[in-house]
């Protein structure tokens, strides 16, 4: 599969900033979702200056949001060098895994407990959105709608706040997933293993929404190594392997 990756002119000479939030905040949103949908791809350069350069803005909200991407591991910076994009790493991405699996099922669960009425409806409704892109191949909605469901379940389980550091350990996992985004297959799984989750959670089965949302989260793991091996160019590199010299 050939990857879309822009430049960082086709990403951000048509953006524009509201007055009305925070621009580091913008300036951050609109990068990490190009770094996150891979049009800008691992290993790239990206400098402050040109980025504020294009969206007419200083370079201070622009370094916030350079500090805030490294925190998260979507940037490194080399002092006095250089800013890059940064590589997938496997161990940020089982770290992620981790956190995220302990989270999202613990929410499934009790969603499904206490999920009201309103809140089936709305959760059915995204599900039905999800499956609809899926059809159009609409492929940056699905990826949207596939955070949003996700999203909603924390809600629905009275946890909105865990949304945020959920999203944060997603940002490493969802990069390898729009490496696999366009194989319908894979996609055809996510929906179906969504509406497992949903159905569960509306038919208010607590330990089959936990175990559906298990089942879903681990469905990556046991691709990881064959994705490396198919998009070498995205993923940080090997540490080479030391061979000791046998004792004499």
């Amino acid at each position: 599969m050939e990857l879309a990756n822009q430049s960082l002119g086709a990403i951000l000479d048509d953006a524009s900033l509201s007055r009305e939030r925070r621009a580091s905040l913008q300036v951050y949103a609109l990068l990490r979702r190009a770094i996150i949908s891979l049009e800008l791809k691992p290993n790239r350069p990206i400098s402050e200056q040109d980025v504020a350069n294009r969206l007419s803005i200083s370079r201070t909200p622009v370094r916030e949001a350079f500090i805030r991407l490294a925190e998260e591991g979507l940037l490194i910076s080399y002092p006095q060098l250089t800013t890059v994009i940064a590589p997938i790493r496997m161990e940020a991405l089982l770290e992620a895994q981790f956190l995220r699996e302990a989270i999202e099922c613990a929410t499934a669960e009790r969603a499904a407990r206490i999920i009201d009425e309103d809140g089936i409806i709305r959760l059915r409704a995204v599900l039905a959105r999800h499956a609809a892109s899926l059809q159009a191949e609409k492929w940056p909605e699905f990826h949207l709608l596939d955070e949003e469901t996700h999203r909603l379940i924390c809600e629905m389980a009275g946890l909105r706040g865990l949304g945020r550091p959920v999203e944060q350990a997603r940002g490493h996992l969802d990069r390898v997933r729009y490496l696999t985004l366009p194989e319908l297959d894979t996609s055809r799984r996510v929906v179906a293993q969504h509406t497992t989750v949903v159905e569960a959670i509306c038919e208010h089965r607590p330990e089959d929404a936990r175990e559906a949302m298990r089942v879903h989260v681990r469905d990556l793991l046991p691709r990881l190594d064959s994705i490396r091996e198919q998009y070498p160019d995205y993923f940080e590199e090997r540490p080479p392997i030391v061979r000791r010299s046998p004792a004499r």
